[in-house]
């Protein structure tokens, strides 16, 4: 079984985002909503209240139960806790975050992340170079979410391995780490490994968490990037490519089936 667990609503249908992933041989995605207005994606700003964008997304989720509902989530809105309730009573899985033009550990966006975790749902955040919005590449370095282990309970992914500050992303998933160990938090990380990291960075990138010698085969899941205009070639030119690089490094098939599956599914509650 494969999930992609970085999929953006976008264009397309709900028919034909299926049929890609049967097309890309992957067995389920995590789709996110329409982003909020603040945010520019691939150069479209929207003007959609947050009921019309989560209606949109549940609207697909009903179609088949292969596309795990995403909220997207501005935390600085005024009705933000007021959209967690929305969207976690119809029923989604989890929530989508992007920083751009805020500190992920800013007073107002730890309060919604500490709620979010009080109700038990996992936030998938973007992390490292942003394209979209200018200027706000700033708030996405790794560094920036270590406040975020003194969230009880709180379980959040950094996509894109942070890329270009993979290595810190890295060193942070260490440092949480070290802190699960000696029991000082109870925040649990993943990494998403959706590119971000370009072709020439994705052997590298895999050999380093693979290779680094931290406890992370549990934490670490595959995502595309694609949008609801899925393109199966592009999706499984990079489930290819990955598959190369764990074997040439060995990465037992217990571990590959936790990458591509199990660890999202844990990462979900599912």
């Amino acid at each position: 079984m494969i999930i992609d667990c970085h999929v953006h609503m976008a264009g397309g249908s709900k028919e034909g985002l299926v049929k890609g992933l049967d097309a890309a041989g992957i067995s389920k995605c995590m789709l996110f909503a329409p982003h909020p207005n603040s945010f520019i994606f691939r150069g479209e700003k929207l003007s959609r209240t947050s009921k019309e964008r989560l209606d949109a997304l549940m609207e697909y989720a009903q179609f088949s139960e292969r596309l795990i509902p995403i909220y997207w989530i501005d935390p600085l809105e005024e009705d933000a806790l007021e959209q967690v309730d929305m969207a976690v009573d119809a029923g989604l899985n989890g929530f989508k975050v992007i920083c751009n033009r805020f500190y992920p550990a800013d007073e107002r966006p730890m309060q919604v992340w500490e709620y979010i975790a009080g109700k038990g749902k996992p936030i998938l955040f973007h992390s490292g170079i942003l394209y979209s919005n200018p200027h706000a590449s700033m708030y996405n370095r790794p560094v920036n979410w270590e406040p975020l282990f003194d969230i009880p309970n709180l379980k959040f992914a950094m996509a894109h391995v942070s890329w270009p500050w993979h290595d810190e992303c890295i060193a942070v998933y260490g440092y949480w780490s070290s802190r699960k160990e000696s029991e000082t938090t109870t925040a649990e990380l993943f990494i998403d490994t959706t590119p971000g990291t370009p072709n020439i960075y994705r052997e590298e990138v895999l050999r380093k968490l693979y290779t680094v010698g931290y406890d992370n085969e549990d934490n670490i899941v595959y995502g595309s990037d694609c949008t609801s205009e899925y393109d199966p070639g592009y999706a499984k030119a990079i489930i290819d490519m990955d598959k190369d690089y764990l074997d040439k490094y060995k990465v037992s098939e217990e571990v590959q089936e936790k990458y591509f599956s199990k660890n999202i599914q844990r990462f979900l509650n599912i």
